[in-house]
């Protein structure tokens, strides 16, 4: 779920529908609400292994931004009675711009995108931000420190922030995981598991509660690595649902009428949500070696390089032809890893020349009925060999 989060329909040529369990009560008509250029939560995972961290939240609704004289004029609108107004100052919260509103946070943090090299954060830190919420990680001197400034920073624009706030903290809740630094584990707040125990049973859903549900359980998926290719079949249930939604073939308040394999698909997917199994996040090693697979409905190839032995290269016809080239090329992937077991590091990098597997084998979820015995075969042999393998699309040259 790179991106924002996961678009769940087929593309169309307005606002798509995503999986974000927005408040719907604030979020219902927000025009941006599509368009928020949210990281993918694996991304904010890694700091856990810094010694400390820093919470801190801006109050949006508290927050205006003042306009420069020169582009006032492009901020004129009439209210209710008619009257042409223009404004002086950007008013920011749930409904007016979150991906402005995200740009000023990161400036007050001091992230290095957005700021000059000058106010930037210094390299020791890693700050994140997710729309109002930042985060500050690093040695607990070190944080505090820029804590500080980002304190200053949000006083000289007048921003309100939250008084509760951690500082320097080594056990938090941050975008709905627990971060423990002392042990380098993150898993679900107890308000997330709260959360996902009281909705109501998957045979019983609406569309809309259905959405909610699907889009809480793909991000706690993703927070405690639950590999989603076990769960294809509720993920396709799911995501045939929500174009009829958007096509206005179906209401919010309309049954969702899941299959009854989905649904217990989807009850066992809860029940491991429920059980917030703690995820050690480990640091991990570059990898010294690579395998390039390639394939098509005749056969496959795989060139392994290693650093410092002899390449080495596989390949043949297929005994039982696959029926799509994605399939193939998945296949071509996991006989390349079996060919050279004996040689295979710990840690290492697979050249694909597939999109959709190269991201359905790091997301571990996929689109496609047809990647996912394979993609559950290639996890198999990576598991039983204790191997961490990152997965590349070879560009043409």
């Amino acid at each position: 779920m790179d991106n924002t989060l996961l678009v769940v329909e087929e593309k169309t040529a307005g606002l798509r529908r995503r999986w974000i369990a927005w408040p719907r009560d604030r979020n219902r008509d927000d025009p941006y609400e599509a368009n928020v250029p949210l990281l993918h939560i694996s991304h904010y995972l890694p700091p856990v292994m810094a010694e400390a961290a820093s919470c801190l939240d801006l109050k949006a609704s508290f927050f205006q931004f003042s306009l420069p004289r020169e582009t006032r004029h492009l901020f004129r609108c009439r209210v209710e009675v008619g009257t042409l107004v223009e404004l002086t100052r950007l008013p920011m919260g749930y409904m007016a711009g979150p991906q402005i509103l995200r740009i000023i946070i990161s400036a007050i943090a001091g992230v290095t995108a957005v700021v000059h090299f000058l106010w930037a954060a210094p390299p020791s830190v890693r700050v994140g931000v997710w729309i109002d919420d930042i985060r500050i990680a690093g040695s607990k001197s070190d944080v505090t420190l820029w804590e500080a400034q980002v304190l200053r920073n949000a006083d000289s624009c007048h921003a309100s922030m939250g008084k509760d706030r951690e500082s320097g903290a080594t056990q938090y809740t941050f975008l709905g995981a627990q971060f423990d630094h002392t042990h380098r584990a993150v898993s679900l707040s107890d308000k997330f598991v709260r959360s996902v125990r009281a909705m109501p049973a998957l045979n019983s859903l609406t569309i809309a509660e259905m959405e909610v549900m699907a889009s809480r359980f793909l991000y706690a998926a993703a927070i405690l690595c639950t590999r989603l290719c076990d769960y294809y079949f509720f993920i396709k249930a799911v995501r045939r649902r929500l174009p009829a939604l958007n096509r206005g073939i179906v209401m919010e308040k309309s049954p969702a009428n899941l299959p009854s394999a989905a649904v217990g698909l989807g009850e066992r997917l809860r029940h491991t949500i429920e059980n917030n199994r703690k995820r050690i996040i480990k640091l991990t090693e570059k990898a010294s070696v690579a395998i390039i697979t390639d394939a098509s409905l005749h056969g496959w190839g795989a060139v392994f390089i290693p650093d410092f032995v002899d390449v080495k290269i596989a390949g043949g016809k297929w005994g039982k032809k696959p029926f799509l080239i994605m399939q193939a090329e998945a296949r071509a992937a996991r006989l390349g890893l079996s060919a050279f077991p004996a040689a295979l590091p710990p840690t290492m990098d697979v050249w694909v020349d597939n999109t959709s597997l190269q991201g359905a084998a790091n997301k571990g979820s996929l689109k496609s009925h047809a990647l996912t015995r394979e993609l559950q075969r290639i996890y198999e042999f990576l598991d039983s060999h204790g191997i961490h393998a990152s997965f590349a699309y070879v560009r043409p040259a």
